[in-house]
């Protein structure tokens, strides 16, 4: 099943679509193009690196979803260039970290009305990622980051090369990346070592007024 219903230019799709670019992607330069896609206000709630650290049964652990709305990541459907991708956990969840972070050129979000095309798993819309199958030269990046704390240091390491070959009849794509971030575990900040707390009145019910 294809994703014919998404085009490029927003304003001229069936359905309303959020179009992320190659230049948005570049100037956040994000360690995973989830991490892009994420600040989207449509987008909220997915699984990432920094809040999945449970799930040990469903297969769930360190993968990376889209959740559109907050309605559910098996309700937002995935797609890489217009097709359904594999499932990479029990619950059917699509890992974004597999896809070729370097080779993708945009991301297009389909926000409404996409579960009449896809069915009832793209109820809360469609994220598709399409990849620049047509690159030509050598690149590569290398970033990195830590937090004005001092933790949660990050570092990303990435090559891509493509090349036309039988006089641009074909064409050879080849892309490699290793990233890294190392989180925070427990909450070392400021503000969260106070030691006060908020207690429910354990005498409240909804009528005695307390």
């Amino acid at each position: 099943v294809t994703g014919t219903a998404i085009v490029r230019d927003g304003y001229q799709a069936p359905t309303p679509v959020t179009v992320l670019g190659s230049d948005e992607l570049m100037a956040q330069a994000p360690a995973n193009i989830a991490d892009a896609v994420n600040q989207l206000p449509a987008v909220n709630g997915g699984m990432t690196t920094q809040n999945n650290n449970q799930g040990f049964s469903a297969g769930n652990i360190g993968i990376v979803s889209m959740n559109l709305r907050n309605i559910g990541s098996n309700r937002t459907l995935v797609l890489l260039d217009g097709k359904r991708s594999v499932a990479s956990s029990a619950t059917g969840l699509v890992d974004v970290n597999t896809f070729p972070q370097e080779l993708v050129s945009r991301v297009d979000v389909v926000t409404g009305g996409a579960s009449a095309v896809y069915g009832s798993d793209a109820l809360a819309g469609v994220v598709n990622f399409v990849l620049d199958k047509t690159y030509t030269g050598i690149k590569g990046e290398l970033s990195g980051g830590i937090t004005s704390y001092g933790d949660d240091p990050s570092w990303k390491l990435a090559v891509t090369a493509g090349t036309g070959f039988a006089s641009d009849r074909g064409h050879f794509l080849i892309s490699g990346e290793i990233n890294h971030v190392d989180g925070i575990f427990g909450v070392p900040r400021a503000w969260a070592m106070t030691g006060r707390f908020f207690l429910k009145n354990p005498s409240y019910s909804a009528t005695n007024g307390q």
